[in-house]
């Protein structure tokens, strides 16, 4: 999943492909209209990531419409596998900060249950997208980044020494080649990345191939994380709600 849906953006239209589906239907014509609507990416990538969905057999055409009538798109078992584990990863983090949502955490295999987290999970990230928050502007624009996210959490996670994570700083051996291919993109665009972030005063340059996490870049990611455990939180009690009344929010 990570390997294909690689920004933020990429990775909220997934979410909103599964809302979509779980709110009255996917369509080419509604995923395009909320990814103008959340401002991440533009329509015609969102066009291209439902391309790519289908390629990579996250997507499939569902049956034949009549004629004129808007195709449907139905997420395929390895998409919502996919997506359930990371939501299973996140929950199981979550619940130790609010028990309360335990039980929802272990009816996550239930039919039900998926779909109806991802309309309060769906709902909320576009939400999130609209409303950008101004202590996470740093963070955000690296997360537009193809892999931006992944390459600076590679940073912090060689940088760590057992201690409290993110850790507040240290240096770092940087493969270029190595970020490169581990995370699939060319080596102009990891030295891009890692630019940006030294703009942002995030990590800064100490000689050839070394690099220092500054405090800064720990403070984005505590930012970042605990955004991140609210709001799985705040859509796990949601769906706790909702399945309680037996209604779905769309």
């Amino acid at each position: 999943m990570h390997r294909n849906l690689k920004d933020v953006g990429r990775f909220v239209l997934g979410v909103v492909a599964l809302y979509l589906d779980a709110t009255g239907g996917l369509t080419h014509r509604r995923l395009r209209e909320m990814s103008g609507q959340t401002g991440l990416i533009s329509t015609g990538a969102a066009t291209a990531l439902l391309v790519r969905l289908r390629l990579i057999g996250y997507v499939c055409a569902a049956e034949v419409m009549p004629s004129g009538a808007t195709r449907l798109y139905r997420p395929t078992p390895a998409m919502t596998a996919a997506f359930r584990e990371r939501l299973r990863i996140e929950l199981t983090a979550s619940a130790m900060l609010d028990p309360r949502i335990q039980p929802l955490l272990d009816r996550l295999r239930e039919p039900e249950v998926f779909p109806t987290l991802m309309t309060t999970v769906g709902a909320d990230a576009v939400n999130a997208a609209r409303n950008p928050r101004p202590d996470a502007a740093a963070i955000d624009r690296l997360s537009l980044r193809t892999a931006g996210m992944l390459i600076m959490f590679q940073l912090l996670a060689d940088a760590d020494d057992g201690g409290a994570f993110p850790p507040v700083g240290g240096e770092v051996e940087v493969s270029i080649s190595g970020l490169a291919r581990r995370f699939e993109v060319s080596r102009s665009h990891v030295l891009s990345v890692l630019r940006e972030a030294e703009a942002l005063s995030l990590i800064s340059r100490v000689d050839e191939g070394l690099w220092r996490i500054e405090p800064a870049l720990s403070e984005v990611f505590k930012t970042f994380y605990a955004v991140l455990y609210m709001g799985v939180i705040k859509a796990a009690r949601a769906a706790q709600a909702a399945l309680a009344t037996g209604r779905r929010r769309r």
